[in-house]
């Protein structure tokens, strides 16, 4: 993979948060900036049309339209559901409709997520300050 130089003016508190985990994990705070990127910027080439068409979509909503998909969760009966075919899945295999309904489920939250990580990273860029999350 070739690489591209960048030259960054960090503000300072997000620079000491950079260097702190650098020094913490013992690595270059260039590589742990890489790491970080990679991780907030995931390839949407990976991801299915209509997902990315919906991420996409996210860049001309407003702000508080953005905070709204930003704080968005997967419904509580949709979260019940897919806990409990994950329990099931560790204690026998599942059956043909079980997996499906898993594989739907899985689907809709890394949905959710995209969408999540996608609002939060435009509302950065916009100069929101974001909520340290868990």
């Amino acid at each position: 993979m070739t690489a591209q130089t960048v030259t960054l003016q960090l503000p300072h508190p997000l620079y000491r948060r950079a260097s702190h985990a650098a020094n913490a994990l013992q690595q270059p705070i260039e590589e742990i900036l890489v790491r970080t990127l990679d991780t907030a910027l995931p390839p949407l080439e990976e991801v299915p049309a209509e997902i990315r068409a919906e991420v996409d979509a996210l860049d001309s909503l407003s702000d508080d339209a953005l905070w709204e998909v930003a704080q968005s969760t997967m419904p509580m009966q949709q979260q019940e559901r897919l806990d409990a075919l994950l329990d099931v899945q560790n204690m026998r295999p599942l059956t043909t409709e079980e997996a499906a309904e898993l594989e739907k489920l899985r689907t809709e939250y890394g949905r959710i997520l995209l969408r999540k990580a996608r609002a939060y990273a435009l509302l950065s860029e916009r100069g929101h300050p974001l909520p340290n999350l868990p």
